[in-house]
């Protein structure tokens, strides 16, 4: 999935941009027939049409403004999954080792001193 990100961007960039300029001429064209000095019924169903198709147009560009985000979003986790895997493969396994170097130089498992705390916590309720 994380290598088809780059592809699945540009389909969404291309996509957002086709229904921004969609939004934008119907946005256009509502606002030119509402200023217009027309009151006859053909003017009000124009009108009404043109409410109806901005409605539509604008719905598909928070539909597909949402979709490149949700892209970005996945993009931006995948990266920062990549560097925290990175960061442990040139060494920074520390914070993962600390409960077995305990265990071998003596000291007790994580499940002991799990146990331990829960006993700790009891003995002073």
């Amino acid at each position: 999935m994380a290598d088809q990100l780059p592809k699945e961007l540009e389909l969404r960039k291309e996509e957002n941009d086709r229904a921004y300029k969609l939004a934008k001429a119907s946005r256009e064209e509502l606002q030119a027939i509402q200023h217009t000095d027309e009151t006859t019924a053909n003017h009000e169903e124009r009108l009404l049409q043109a409410q109806q198709i901005y409605d539509e147009h604008e719905q598909f560009r928070r539909r597909t403004s949402s979709r490149l985000q949700t892209i970005k979003n996945n993009i931006q986790d995948c990266q920062e999954a990549i560097d925290f895997w990175e960061k442990l493969a040139d060494g920074g396994w520390g914070h993962l080792l600390e409960d077995a170097e305990r265990v071998r130089s003596g000291g007790a498992s994580s499940y002991a001193e799990a146990k331990r705390h829960t006993t700790d916590k009891e003995g002073e309720s």
